[in-house]
């Protein structure tokens, strides 16, 4: 094996030396452009001839902003987030880690985040949002005096993926340092840095949903409005017939008409849905711009066809993309504090921000409730944790579980009834100690049936497609499903739980006769 003594107690194997080819890139562009620019690759404002300032102006339709409104406020309402100090796994945080979480908290204390966190959120929409970090120095401290989202026409990036400004005079960009900015970007990838814009597949949608108003409004102006036909006189003259269409020209706005004797007006309205059609276009482009920002409509347009189930599942879907927002957000601010510690801590670990939900008391008290009836028994300090104190609970000692006994003979029946339950054992008479021993016995013939029920549900739910198709089949399949086992067993309970009832009832009345003849 050769290799080579660096020294009296290093050696270096030469076998394991990284070849020079594996140190660089391979897979480069050759060249973006002749000022080193990468054109912006974004499919659909090419094939439109335009940039992305467009992208501004679709925030005025309605549909749009409503939907990016309510896509954005899922995660900016959450209002518990910290910045956790730095560790390595299973390790506690150093004091310096610790340190400088407080730090960029206390520096962020002057900060709107709330509007930072809005545009940090614009990322998905227009792919990227460049945030500048405007530093202080305080007593050889970087601070952080403020952090703001700055235009994106004033960004661009360069051969190599990297952002450079070139400010509003529109100059060939230089790149910003990396200790300047940090850069929220939406799926970007090597060939489009640019991000991927969720506006730009609105585009189209837009320009035809507006199409479909401006025909909306024309077919509005000439048809939605009654028509006032007038029937001149026989005989009447082009004067007379030009005076009295003066006359209901004037009808329309003063609804008021004097027309010659013997003429005759009449008012006529539009029947049929013949401007349904451009209500139609413009229901469907805004179907269309709901599911490419939220990737669902039921939240916001219930339509025709929206059902419980389904609401239910577009709901979930909006959830999914805030989920994703929120990503998105937390990952910004992690690059804010890396940049933060780099600055003034650079061999610390960096704070992760993260959004602290808040504990959900009733699933608690629900796991709580489950974990009793399995056995366990809580003391105080587990109802601390609901944030209760000491002196607004106790806890009560209970009893054993209830465990049935064997039954009892006739002559001890009253004194069974006096005692109720001794030692936390339960005792039953001859008569309702059989009824257990037939529930007992009848609840694995009835849970058996129930399985072949429960079977045939199962593949109705692996067969439909969605939840509209799961409703429909389990409609048309419940009234055939097989519930003759299970009726008979059923039956069979009933009728023996009848007879036992009858037996007792006779048993106490043969007693009470016995008792009184003697």
């Amino acid at each position: 094996m050769p290799g080579l003594w660096l020294s009296d107690s290093d050696y270096m194997d030469l076998d394991r030396i990284i070849p020079a080819d594996m140190l660089g890139e391979v897979a480069v562009r050759s060249a973006a452009s002749w000022l080193g620019i990468l054109p912006d690759p974004d499919p659909v404002l090419r094939q439109r001839g335009d940039d992305a300032t467009v992208l501004e102006a679709l925030t005025a339709d309605d549909k749009v902003f409503s939907s990016i409104q309510g896509r954005k406020i899922k995660t900016l309402n959450k209002s518990n987030y910290r910045f956790e100090p730095g560790h390595e796994e299973d390790q506690d945080a150093t004091p310096e880690a610790v340190a400088l979480a407080r730090a960029i908290t206390k520096d962020l204390e002057r900060v709107n985040l709330r509007n930072l966190f809005s545009e940090i959120l614009d990322a998905p929409y227009f792919g990227y949002t460049p945030v500048e970090i405007i530093w202080r120095l305080d007593g050889g401290v970087y601070r952080i005096d403020r952090v703001e989202g700055k235009p994106r026409k004033w960004f661009i990036f360069d051969a190599k993926n990297r952002l450079c400004f070139r400010g509003e005079d529109m100059a060939e960009g230089r790149p910003v340092h990396p200790f300047k900015f940090v850069l929220p970007q939406h799926f970007p990838t090597y060939e489009n840095p640019y991000g991927l814009r969720i506006l730009s597949r609105c585009l189209w949608p837009v320009a035809f949903k507006q199409g479909g108003v401006e025909f909306l409004m024309r077919f509005a102006e000439k048809f939605g409005q009654p028509w006032v036909v007038g029937e001149a006189r026989p005989g009447a003259l082009l004067p007379e017939r030009q005076e009295m269409l003066s006359a209901l020209a004037s009808m329309v706005r003063d609804a008021v008409a004097v027309v010659s004797g013997g003429s005759k007006v009449t008012v006529h309205e539009m029947a049929g849905r013949a401007g349904s059609l451009h209500t139609g276009i413009v229901e469907l482009f805004n179907s269309a711009i709901a599911q490419v920002i939220q990737g669902q409509t039921l939240t916001q347009d219930v339509g025709d066809r929206g059902t419980q189930a389904l609401g239910t599942v577009h709901h979930q879907v909006l959830e999914d993309f805030a989920a994703c927002d929120e990503a998105l957000l937390c990952t910004a601010m992690t690059d804010l504090a890396w940049v933060y510690g780099q600055v003034n801590a650079p061999g610390v670990l960096t704070p992760v921000f993260a959004f602290v939900e808040p504990e959900d008391l009733r699933e608690k008290a629900s796991l709580g409730k489950d974990l009793f009836g399995l056995g366990a028994r809580f003391t105080a300090k587990y109802f601390e944790g609901y944030g209760l104190s000491p002196d607004e609970f106790t806890v009560a000692t209970d009893t054993a579980a209830a465990v049935p006994e064997e039954a009892i003979g006739e002559d001890d029946q009253g004194q069974a009834f006096a005692e109720g339950e001794e030692g936390g054992r339960r005792q039953y008479t001859p008569a309702q100690q059989a009824v257990e021993n037939l529930v007992a016995g009848a609840l694995p013939l009835a849970e058996a049936a129930a399985a072949d029920m429960a079977k045939s549900i199962m593949d109705l739910v692996r067969k439909a497609e969605t939840a509209d198709d799961l409703l429909l089949l389990l409609s048309e399949s419940l009234g055939d499903l097989d519930a003759s086992e299970f009726e008979a067993v059923l039956d069979a309970a009933m009728t023996a739980a009848q007879l036992v009832g009858v037996g007792s009832a006779r048993d106490e009345a043969g007693q009470a006769a016995g008792g009184g003849d003697g």
